[in-house]
């Protein structure tokens, strides 16, 4: 019998994500990740919750109309289509784009005024299906 080499971590990737979250943009892909963030607490990544309790103290100062609030909390809170948001709030597609486009903007200008510039996140993941998920 020969030796094998096993690789114990094959289906877990890594890779590095960096938000610019003095951007409209990088707040919103801050949004769309803070779930897999979120996991790295549990791995005692504390900058994982530094970020993410800034992020709901940049949520918390913002400003940000009930609509507003509303449709962003469905669209990144709950992964829902703004098809399904606009339908849960009574709205149009349109309407939830507006708002979650200016709630997302209000959220970087919070961190403008704190100055913050890029944040780096590592995010670990199970590869089942052959790509990074």
């Amino acid at each position: 019998m020969g030796a094998r080499n096993v690789d114990l971590t094959k289906d877990t990737r890594k890779y590095a994500v960096t938000y610019a979250l003095n951007s409209a943009d990088g707040v919103k892909k801050l949004l769309r990740d803070r779930h897999k963030i979120g996991l790295r607490r549990f791995a005692g990544d504390t900058a994982a919750s530094d970020i993410l309790i800034d992020l709901h103290s940049a949520i918390e100062s913002a400003g940000l109309t009930d609509r507003q609030a509303e449709a962003i909390a469905l669209v990144y809170g709950l992964d829902v289509t703004q098809a399904t948001a606009a339908r849960v709030m009574g709205i149009t597609q349109q309407n939830v784009a507006v708002n979650v486009d200016a709630g997302v903007e209000k959220l970087a200008a919070v961190f403008r005024r704190w100055e913050y510039g890029e944040v780096t996140v590592e995010v670990e993941t199970e590869d089942t299906d052959g790509g990074v998920v």
